[in-house]
């Protein structure tokens, strides 16, 4: 079943459910519903055919779900994009999509305007109050449409939209994802979490990366999602105690000023018993610290852009292997393999590859979809391991590997042990060039609370714990790491920084 579909089935057998909260409102299925199919008939009075991309630049309110939804249902493919990229990468993105239409709420707008190519008419839908009056405004296009679904005939396999890459170590990539991909995702990642109609779904995701994740399982189950704009600590909490949330989505860092908050201010969120963390390592003191003040552990899992989604998973209530992003979803196949493709044993490291129905398999004209996609497996260029539990372990991004006088050393597992020293807030460890060894671990440092720190400190605490050819040669202390939209650190810039 289409997540489309799934819709139109809520809106007849729950209509008045809240589909989503935002702030101190509610939208019922009903409603949602009813707004969709006015937007989709107003989008295909406007010009949109079938496989018209449309482009999306929204923070998380509910006009990005209602917009995805609505351009789902009038047969067009979303294309959300990074507001947080310079002009010139939008641009290439637009260029290269050629969207009918950009879907743009009013503080993006003036972005939006100086990123369309020369030449390349588009027109913009403004969500919000707007002077400009070359646009078209949300409201403008709702009003007078049909509520009526526009009947259209979807397909499983059709193209829903383009799932553009962070491009945290390169160009973001358009992943090709239909409706079918999200789908078998969903299947997986509720079947994993033992998720049921009764949960409070809240996504801090960037609403440029992977925004199906606001909606999807939801509309699945018939559950309640609520949109959170704001990434300060006291919203978070706040809005978690006052909507009743029990699953949230999210990354590290926001767990820790969760942590930091609930110090302050013991905020009730006995709500909340599936904190889902991804997109980073999640240390073993950070889960074990969320449990002590919360109730329940943090739950580590692994996804990607190409995989639509979590594809690996600790299991709520039961016992975690720290350190590791659990085991395979169900429809996901997974292994560890070497250079030539060759199927790795317990222990050893390689990349990670993926296969199953939720993995896509191309991007949008892109020239690398043979390097990445091949006999039916995704290569992600991530590199891990697994032990006889059949329990992953992400290592790191195989293009951060660096050989150290021919020795293999993984940026992230000093990170790990960077972390664990009191005074680090945050680590990144990059290659700097090294005329007697190659190359050698630089770690740049972010301390708590502005504490004092020395290099020769950071290197003996590294030095107690790992074999001398990973210790970092050179540290370098920062107020702040550069980051990319999804919350990330932005290590391409580090190291560009450091060449």
């Amino acid at each position: 079943m289409t997540f489309v579909r799934m819709l139109e089935h809520n809106a007849k057998k729950i209509p008045e459910k809240t589909a989503i909260t935002y702030r101190d409102s509610n939208i019922t299925y009903k409603e949602l519903n009813e707004t969709v199919n006015r937007m989709a008939n107003a989008l295909i009075a406007v010009g949109l055919r079938k496989g018209d991309r449309v482009g999306l630049m929204l923070p998380r309110v509910p006009e990005l779900v209602i917009g995805f939804l609505s351009i789902a249902k009038g047969h067009g493919i979303a294309v959300p994009i990074n507001f947080e990229l310079p002009c010139d990468k939008i641009s290439n993105i637009m260029d290269s999509t050629s969207p009918r239409c950009l879907i743009v709420h009013n503080q993006f707008l003036e972005l939006a305007r100086q990123s369309v190519p020369p030449g390349l008419k588009i027109l913009i839908i403004v969500v919000g109050e707007s002077k400009a009056e070359d646009n078209l405004s949300w409201e403008e296009m709702l009003k007078g449409r049909d509520s009526d679904d526009p009947s259209l005939d979807i397909n499983e396999n059709d193209v829903v939209y383009l799932n553009y890459t962070s491009g945290s170590t390169g160009n973001s990539k358009g992943a090709v994802t239909t409706y079918s991909h999200i789908y078998w995702n969903t299947i997986a990642s509720v079947s994993a979490l033992k998720l049921t109609p009764d949960d409070v779904h809240l996504c801090m995701f960037a609403p440029f990366a992977h925004p199906h994740e606001f909606f999807a399982r939801p509309l699945y189950l018939g559950g309640t999602m609520v949109l959170l704009d704001s990434v300060q600590p006291k919203s978070l909490a706040k809005t978690i105690y006052d909507h009743r949330v029990t699953c949230m989505m999210g990354l590290v860092p926001m767990y820790e000023m969760l942590l930091e908050t609930l110090a302050h201010k013991p905020y009730d969120l006995s709500s909340l018993w599936l904190p889902e963390s991804g997109g980073m390592y999640t240390r073993e003191d950070i889960i074990k610290a969320f449990e002590r003040k919360v109730g329940v552990p943090i739950i580590p899992v692994w996804g990607s852009t190409e995989t639509t989604g979590i594809a690996i998973a600790n299991i709520p209530g039961e016992k975690q292997v720290y350190g590791s992003v659990g085991k395979p979803c169900p429809t996901y196949e997974v292994r560890i393999v070497d250079d030539d493709g060759k199927e790795l044993g317990n222990g050893e490291i390689g990349e990670m590859i993926f296969k199953g129905p939720a993995v896509v398999q191309n991007y949008y004209e892109d020239s690398i979809n043979s390097q990445c996609f091949r006999d039916g497996w995704y290569y992600s260029s991530d590199l891990g391991k697994k032990d006889k539990e059949n329990n992953f372990y992400f290592v790191d991004r195989k293009a951060g590997m660096m050989k150290v006088a021919g020795l293999k050393v993984y940026p992230m597992e000093i990170e790990r042990v960077l972390t664990e020293h009191p005074d680090i807030k945050e680590a990144a460890v990059v290659s700097a060039k090294d005329r007697l060894r190659g190359e050698v671990p630089k770690a740049i440092i972010v301390a708590k609370n502005g504490k004092g720190l020395i290099e020769k400190e950071i290197i003996d605490f590294c030095r107690e714990r790992m074999a001398h050819y990973k210790v970092p040669r050179i540290v370098e202390f920062r107020d702040s790491l550069p980051k990319i939209g999804s919350g990330k650190i932005n290590k391409k810039e580090l190291q560009l920084e450091t060449i």
